[in-house]
């Protein structure tokens, strides 16, 4: 991209100068060149690009380049200009040799040269090699060509600097991007200081840590230097082990340095080391004495980030010693963070498996007493069962009679009575209603732990549904159609619980269609399961209920006039049980006014009579 932005310049220049060769030099940073350790030094400048009248092929572009290049290496043509003025000047004869093939004495090879400056330094020129001395319009041409080169190359210099600036915070970002999963996959307080100390290590930089300790003194806790530097620093203190440091401590607020740095949190602070170590040791270490720790610890250049802690309580400073003044360091807040959030978690988790020695006997205890709950819950389910049962005998009497005395079996009725044994009647079958379903509800939470899987045909599972229901359905005419095609396929489940969602399923739809409605029951294969489908055009459920009408005891009131629907919200919610029992899975589609479809899904026998 570069070259192709040089040879634009050069060329712009050559027709602006009507020139024969028009050179564009810059600066080898600008070419996006390095230098090779051990290849020979550049110069200062370097040939980017060649132009010109002479030069309308690019072989012979290439190879008076090429030439150019060897005479300006070999000191022929003129040095590169010092000042930031226009200046024109007289090549040596050796250049004539690539205008005419061989020097003649009438002729002279003149060369102008135009500065180019890049924040106030020549970073490139723009040279003119013409066979007669330049007019004044050309050299006007020629300094409005090196104005607009010197622009563009200040825009490739700011664009570069900004590639650079980008490549090494993406480098330092990256590698904090990796230090989350390295300081939380440490357990210890130690190893995570090391682990820190390493990748800021690798940042450029020692890490000195400052923690408190349970008194709320804040104390050296890990310094990242060379273990040789670190024995020299010990020794210049009296101490003989790391851990001693812990005894150099400073309350916080007896220290404004320290009180500062707490509180600046999200931002790096270049810090003092002599204030620091004062702050920190006090005034016990003579001045020389410090000044020897700072030299064997590098801390002439220190920057400062609090680590946050929770309650807005840091949990102490971490300080990076840098390689020079002018080292970036605003990636320090942020590796404080992260170092923050390892060092709390590991504290957690100490806490944690103190508090778990603690309460084994009260693990122990919440067991047992689970256990207990557990019993007195199976004890519940069989109450249940036993007191539904009971109470259906008693109740199908009852109903009975009342539909003996209802047809005046037992002798004539009048109007009163009539209308007293139809509230009788309504109520009994509502409770009839209630008893039946807790009674499933029981028998389902007593047996659930156990199916008894089996092969069978759908289509009979559904015909001995509709002739159970058939009397209610007559009486109240209404239409069931079974859409069960002939070669449907057999499904492996336990028969009694696919008979009772079905029950439950027709039941719920016949209680929701109007006499004379419609329900239908259907069946197809779908992606390796049997979905079954019961359809009824009743009153609709509201979209704001459909979500929770499979919970347990969930009811919702009549679409119309608001009453209570009858049931005790148990039924849907054992449907739902039953299917994903199975693996397979149960929803509903309903509009109000228009009816609903409840759909369940069933794993399908194949031909070697595997699920």
């Amino acid at each position: 991209m570069e070259l192709r932005l040089f040879q634009s310049l050069v060329d712009d220049a050559a027709r602006a100068c009507a020139a024969s060769v028009v050179e564009l030099h810059a600066l080898p940073d600008l070419l996006g060149k390095a230098r090779v350790p051990g290849a020979p030094e550049l110069p200062p400048f370097l040939p980017a690009a060649i132009g010109g009248t002479l030069f309308s092929r690019r072989r012979r572009r290439d190879e008076t380049l090429r030439k150019l290049r060897a005479l300006s290496l070999a000191g022929h043509l003129p040095d590169a200009p010092a000042q930031a003025d226009l200046r024109l000047l007289r090549c040596p004869d050796e250049v004539l040799v690539l205008f005419s093939g061989e020097p003649r004495p009438a002729l002279a090879v003149f060369c102008a040269d135009a500065p180019l400056l890049v924040d106030g330094a020549i970073a490139g020129f723009l040279r003119v090699l013409t066979l007669e001395e330049p007019r004044r319009e050309v050299l006007r041409a020629l300094k409005d060509a090196g104005s607009h080169a010197a622009m563009q190359l200040s825009l490739l210099h700011s664009r570069k600097a900004a590639e650079g600036e980008l490549a090494r915070t993406q480098k330092i970002f990256a590698r904090l991007a990796g230090l989350p999963a390295k300081l939380l996959g440490e357990l210890d307080r130690t190893l995570i200081l090391r682990t820190l100390g390493q990748e800021m290590q690798a940042l450029g930089a020692h890490a000195l840590v400052l923690l408190l300790d349970g008194d709320g003194r804040l104390a050296v806790a890990h310094l990242s230097h060379p273990p040789r530097a670190v024995s020299e620093a010990l020794s210049l203190l009296g101490l003989s082990r790391v851990r001693d440091l812990a005894s150099l401590s400073v309350l916080p607020e007896r220290s404004p340095l320290v009180l500062r740095l707490f509180a600046s949190a999200g931002v790096t602070v270049d810090v003092n080391a002599d204030r620091l170590l004062r702050a920190l040791l006090g005034r016990g270490p003579p001045r020389p004495v410090r000044e020897a720790l700072i030299d064997r610890l590098s801390l002439k250049n220190l920057a400062a980030a609090p680590l946050p802690g929770t309650g807005g309580v840091p949990l102490g400073l971490l300080v990076a010693a840098l390689p020079s003044p002018i080292a970036d360091a605003s990636w320090l807040p942020l590796a404080a963070a992260q170092a923050a959030l390892a060092l709390d978690a590991a504290e957690q988790r100490r806490k944690l498996r103190d508090a778990a020695a603690e309460h084994d006997q009260g693990l122990r205890e919440l067991r047992d007493e689970n256990a207990r709950l557990l019993e007195i819950d199976r004890r519940k389910d069989n109450f249940l069962a036993n007191v539904s049962h009971e109470l259906r005998s008693p109740m199908v009497t009852t109903l009975g009679y009342t539909d003996l005395m209802l047809a005046e079996k037992l002798g004539p009725l009048t109007d009163k009575q009539r209308q007293c044994l139809s509230v009788v009647k309504s109520s009994g079958r509502r409770l009839k209603a209630f008893v039946e379903e807790l009674l499933d509800f029981s028998r389902f939470e007593l047996t659930r732990e156990s199916m008894n899987l089996s092969q069978f045909a759908l289509a009979d599972a559904v015909a001995q549904v509709v002739a159970a229901l058939g009397p209610r359905l007559l009486e109240r005419r209404i239409n069931v159609r079974q859409r069960v095609p002939s070669g449907t396929p057999k499904v492996r489940a336990d028969r009694d619980r696919i008979l009772q969602v079905l029950t439950n399923l027709v039941g719920n739809a016949e209680r929701h269609v109007p006499d004379g409605g419609r329900i239908q029951i259907s069946a197809s294969e779908r992606e390796g399961l049997l979905e079954v489908a019961v359809q009824d055009n009743g009153s609709g459920i509201p979209l704001l209920h459909q979500p929770k009408i499979f919970d347990r005891l969930y009811q919702v009131g009549d679409v119309k006039d608001g009453k209570q629907r009858q049931g005790l919200g148990l039924g849907l919610n054992i449907v739902k049980s039953i299917v994903e029992a199975h693996g397979g899975q149960v929803s509903v589609q309903s509009a109000v006014g228009k009816g609903s479809t409840f759909r369940f899904t069933l794993p399908i026998e194949d031909a070697a009579g595997a699920r």
